[in-house]
């Protein structure tokens, strides 16, 4: 008996997933879609947020350089001009120098503990969006249950109640026979006396005027 069943297909479950089909299939194609959609758009916002963020790293990484580099430049050739006369300013501007690469580091520190942050917020902010979507296709899919399951307690009220019906009229249809069948012979019996007593009066009839014909040949 399983073997048989293994490669069919059960009606039942084949109607209901049809009936599921029909309730909620609209409805779970446009809530995928949204969700796609929504997922699209969180994945280009984040991918766009973080192609702005390296541009802006990009663009701070060579005006830095180009700084650094022309600050040099101008450092070391004052340096080599003034060297002989202006030892004390030149180890002045070196000490300036020095606070400005301190203070650059300090400042590329910053700024990456900035960018670090603003990493972890976006990756928090990513973990978030799934756990939202994840929650609400949960929720989702229980809605959804809860509707099949209605719609399956319907189904199965509604072919109880035609089942019931069904009964009812073959009852009925039953006890209709069996009416027919007895009026029909109690009708045959009628007819068959009615006509009995029909025959006999017409014989009756027939001896009462051959007598009378006699009579009146006699008289």
């Amino acid at each position: 008996m399983n073997n048989n069943n293994d490669g069919k297909q059960n009606p039942e479950t084949t109607s209901m997933d049809q009936v599921r089909e029909l309730l909620f299939g609209a409805q779970l194609k446009d809530m995928e879609t949204r969700f796609q959609r929504q997922e699209a758009r969180f994945q280009r916002e984040i991918s766009d947020a973080r192609e702005a963020l390296k541009n802006r790293l990009d663009s701070l990484e060579n005006f830095m350089r180009s700084e650094t580099s022309s600050l040099l430049h101008r450092i070391n050739t004052e340096t080599s001009e003034r060297d002989a006369a202006l030892k004390v300013e030149e180890k002045e501007r070196i000490e300036a120098f020095n606070n400005l690469t301190k203070s650059i580091a300090a400042a590329e520190e910053a700024f990456e503990r900035r960018v670090a942050a603003l990493s972890n917020t976006l990756d928090n902010t990513e973990q978030e969006i799934r756990k939202l979507m994840l929650t609400e296709t949960g929720n989702l899919n229980n809605k959804i249950d809860e509707k099949y399951e209605n719609a399956l307690r319907v189904i199965s009220e509604t072919a109880s109640q035609i089942r019931h019906d069904m009964v009812y009229r073959s009852s009925l249809s039953s006890m209709f026979t069996e009416m027919v069948v007895k009026l029909s012979g109690q009708w045959s019996s009628d007819v068959a006396r009615m006509m009995g007593d029909e025959s006999r009066h017409s014989h009756e009839n027939i001896v009462e005027h051959s007598l009378s014909d006699e009579g009146r040949s006699d008289a």
